[in-house]
């Protein structure tokens, strides 16, 4: 389990996206850094056909949903 500790307001761009540093904490109580896609651009794909994901959910189930 990783748990939200802090967000930089720094944004970068790769192909389709900005992405954006989050720190979290493991279940250990340990911090560390991942990138994370704070806003989608462009299509991105699932299955090979074109997808447009959420940005954000309040569960998995409605994450996925179309």
């Amino acid at each position: 389990m990783i748990y939200f500790a802090d967000i930089n307001n720094t944004k970068i761009f790769t192909t389709g996206a900005y992405l954006q540093p989050m720190k979290v904490k493991d279940v250990n109580g340990n911090d560390f850094w991942i990138w994370t896609v704070s806003e989608f651009v462009d299509d991105s794909f699932k299955d090979g056909e074109v997808y447009n994901p959420k940005e954000k959910a309040e569960s998995l189930e409605i994450l996925f949903t179309e």
